[in-house]
């Protein structure tokens, strides 16, 4: 939820400044506008570096696990290939495994916690 909300705050921003931007442009006129965006642009492009280097530096720390895979954090899984089974993160975690089958017009409800199902 939280970087759905930074997202859309970015999105909002960006929109905010684009705006700005071209009302600036068009009070000033190209020639000035054109030298106010190609220092916009040095300083976007100095910004992207950063971003870049930084998320390089982050891939430094996490562990390789088989298949190329990486997980990092508390209770973070790496899975690669062709895997199946149980993986359990967190304390007092629960694994529960069912298996059913119906036949004819009939219905199956699994569920590993409390569950009422009422059909009228």
């Amino acid at each position: 939820m939280r970087k759905r909300v930074l997202v859309w705050g970015g999105a909002a921003v960006a929109v905010v400044a684009a705006a700005a931007l071209i009302v600036y442009f068009v009070r000033v006129g190209l020639d000035d506008a054109d030298k106010l965006a190609s220092v916009i642009a040095l300083f976007v492009t100095a910004a992207g570096l950063g971003v870049a280097i930084h998320g390089l530096r982050g891939r430094e720390h996490a562990e390789p696990q088989p298949g190329g895979v990486t997980a990092s954090g508390a209770g973070s899984v790496a899975v690669g290939g062709d895997n199946s089974g149980i993986i359990s993160t967190g304390d007092g975690t629960t694994n529960i495994h069912m298996s059913a089958e119906a036949s004819g017009q009939g219905r199956v409800y699994q569920a590993g916690g409390d569950q009422t199902i009422d059909e009228r």
